[in-house]
Formats: C-alpha cells, structure tokens, sequence
C-alpha cells in the first residue's frame, strides 16, 4: 500500500510540482448515543481517505479523496498539482518539513483492546454508566461512548515516509436533576489510550453526583472577589489563554495576546507550563504532527516566564524560529495549522482545602473554563457550576453567575497553585487560586 503513496508523490513532481504531501488516514469508529437514560443509536463508520497537498512556484493546491485505490490516488495528485499551478503564490511559503532520520519512541498509543473492542461491548459500558447514574440519584441521562481506532501515515517529497496507530476510548455522560421545578445539569468524561483504565461506571455516578450537587442554587451580589478554580478549570483556562497567546500562527497575525514577549515574566513563578505529546499512554500523544515531523516535549511557560511559541513548518519558516512539531489539520482537506498536543502543568505548593479555608469570601469554580473571547483578551463568562465560599468553606450552589476579567488579569492575579494534580490520560494540571475577578451576581 506505501508503494502506492509514494508513486504518487513521484507522479505529482513528474507533472510540474515543486513539493508534495500525501496525508492517509485508515481506521474505524463506532459510537453509542444515549437519550433519556437509554441507548438512542449506535453508528459504526470508516475513518479512511487521503489528502494531497502539492505547491507549484509557491501556489498551493489541495485535493482529497475517500477510495485509497490506485486510481483514486493518481486523480487526487493530479488535481492538487493543477490547482497549484492555478493558485496565486503565497509568498512565506518557504518549504514543506522532512527529511527526518530519528524519531520518539512513544509508549501506549495503540491497545489492542480497544482496537478489537466489539461494539456490543460499548453498548454495555454506556449502559453501565446510565445505571450507575440512576443508582442513587433521580437524574435523566443522555451522552455517547466512542471507539476510535486509526493508523496515520504521511509521505512527503522531501523523504517523510512515517507511520503511526492511535486508538482511544471516550465517553460523556451528561446528567439533568430536577427537584420541584428547580433543575440542574452536569456532566462527567474520561478519554483513554488503554481499556483497562476506562471507568463507564464512574463517569456516570460523578455526572449525576454533580447534577444534584447544583440543586438550590442561589444570585448573589455582584462585588470582587477571589475565585478558585479546580483542576479542569485550571486547565482549560490556562490552555486556552495559552493556546491564543503564544500560537506561531497568531503571532504572525500579530493578534497573540504574548507577541514580542518571550523571555518576559506573564504570570505567578508558581505557573510552568509543558506541552508534552510524548507522555506514555496520553490522549494526546503521538510520535509524529500531522506533517510527519518528530514529536518533542516543549516548555511554553517557565516559572512564570514565556519561553517559546509553538509552530508548524509554515510557522517556523516564517518567523524564523524551531518547528516545535505543534501541526494539527482539522481535516483531509485543510492546511495544518499551530496547536496544542498535551497540556501539562506543574504541581505548586498549596492544597485545596488550605485554598478554600483561607478565603473569608469566594467563588469555587467546578469545570467551568474562563476562556477569553475569540480575538479580544477580554474574560467574560456565565459560570456552569459555581459555588460561594464564605468563611473557608463552600456554601451554595451559584446560578445568573458571571466572572469578568482579562487574560493579563488572571494571570497577574494568580496567588495560589495547588500541589495535588489531576492527570486525565496525560492531560495534568493542579488548581488554582486567583486574588480577584470581578462578580456579576445578577442580585
């Protein structure tokens, strides 16, 4: 089968290419949908198809396929390289990536397990998982479990000729109570690379748990006060500000919120923050990007300090920087572009309850993100689950609660790094503690 992609790399520079790619995906899906506490649908699907991506004097031009047959691949090399030649140049397009002679060696990206895992089988865990829901707690379920197996392979005209198998296991559960018309809703996850650490029964009793514990909530008044988030809080938050802030792409844009300031103190020196797709077993590990270009682990944040940007090739070219290997397509047919494989942040030095019992008045955040809105550095956000702390301890549940702040803000204003972490399958992150936000109580 590899033959078949590398002659068609030969026959895209044969007719007038200056430089290819081949981008090949083979694999499977199924998925379960659940819906008022039964299973709604099942779906099995191929994930399988190419894209090609050819540059003729710098224009570029994209064409995919879903056959992998031989004429299928022959008529996609054939339209990219016509479409290049018609394509105005962009003129940073300096090189496609490669060639590489060594790569990771990355632990627990494939389990056979998982691969093999008969769909009745995933039906059960998300039966196990409604029951565990229901067990104790009057809650309507709904949410899906999916199987993901998929083999990536990347041929450029430079030599990249790399291969790697991903599998993994998801499932969401989300849960609504209701209690003489007061109603909440929540809601747990898990994504594995291994099938032994997969826990259906877990996710759904932590989702109904979460639902009832929002029952009663209550407005306050709006005023400035320290928030707490935990540790997907944490993680989501921080990943997204660094995900827009030092984005190669943004920065070439000149709308990242941290151009011009690598090397510089950002936030709290308890902050250090990885990106890290060479963790065994993560959900986002993998040994190559999505231009075949070598794994490697990379410190975007040091003790506060901004370190690096991460990039794709075009990126890195462009800027004159290292590929950090941070290329991501969101599709067969779509440029890759700079993003995060595995966030990882490093552990501080308090714990939760010294964080929740030192703060007279507060806000608790559960997995509510404090994510900027898109292009603007600008933090306002209706909380999911929130709760007040009064006098060291949490008191209610939160309802038409809102935080505002900005990116330079939250950061400025973290005081307090947790030293216990969570790790969601490579994914690690501890919470944290910020001085101040401002509060929209709606009281």
């Amino acid at each position: 089968m590899n033959d078949m992609f590398v002659k068609g790399v030969n026959l895209g520079l044969k007719k007038g290419a200056d430089q290819i790619e081949i981008f090949v995906l083979e694999g499977a899906s199924d998925i379960v949908q659940l819906e008022k506490n039964a299973i709604f649908a099942s779906e099995s699907k191929t994930i399988t198809g190419l894209g090609v991506r050819a540059y003729t004097k710098k224009g570029l031009g994209i064409a995919t396929t879903s056959l992998l047959d031989k004429d299928s691949i022959k008529d996609s090399v054939m339209k990219a390289v016509k479409l290049s030649k018609l394509s105005p140049p962009d003129d940073l397009f300096s090189t496609l990536p490669g060639p590489f002679t060594n790569y990771p060696n990355v632990q627990g990206l494939e389990d056979k397990a998982i691969s093999d895992l008969p769909t009745e089988n995933l039906t059960e865990m998300a039966i196990e998982a409604i029951d565990s829901a229901t067990e104790k707690d009057d809650v309507v379920v709904s949410g899906n479990f999916k199987r993901v197996c998929v083999t990536e392979s990347i041929f450029n005209s430079l030599g990249v000729d790399v291969s790697q198998t991903l599998s993994s296991l998801t499932g969401v559960i989300f849960a609504k109570a209701e209690v003489n018309g007061d109603i909440a809703t929540s809601w747990d996850f898990q994504k594995v690379r291994v099938n032994a650490d997969f826990k259906p029964k877990q996710i759904g009793k932590v989702a109904a748990k979460n639902a009832v514990s929002l029952l009663g909530s209550k407005k306050i008044e709006s005023e400035e006060l320290p928030v707490i988030l935990d540790h997907r809080s944490a993680m989501d938050t921080l990943s997204s500000i660094v995900a827009a802030g030092l984005d190669a792409y943004e920065v070439i844009l000149g709308t990242a919120y941290f151009k011009d300031r690598l090397g510089e103190e950002i936030t709290s020196k308890e902050i250090t923050i990885k990106d890290n797709p060479l963790y065994a077993g993560g959900v986002g590990s993998a040994i190559f990007d999505d231009e075949g270009v070598p794994h490697k682990d990379l410190t975007l944040i040091d003790k506060g300090v901004a370190k690096a940007y991460f990039s794709n090739s075009y990126c890195a070219n462009v800027l004159g920087i290292e590929n950090t290997a941070n290329a991501q397509k969101n599709s067969l047919g779509s440029k890759p572009h700079p993003d995060l494989t595995q966030v990882q942040i490093e552990a501080g030095t308090w714990t939760v309850e010294e964080m929740i019992s030192e703060t007279k008045k507060g806000i608790f955040l559960k997995d509510s993100a404090l994510e900027p809105s898109s292009g603007s550095p600008n933090i306002s956000v209706l909380i999911d689950q929130g709760f007040l702390i009064e006098n060291g301890e949490i008191s209610y549940p939160l309802k038409e609660t809102m935080v505002g702040t900005t990116i330079f803000d939250l950061l400025k204003n973290i005081e307090g790094v947790s030293k216990d972490l969570i790790n969601e399958s490579g994914s690690i992150s501890p919470a944290v503690k910020l001085s101040k936000a401002s509060i929209a109580g709606g009281k």
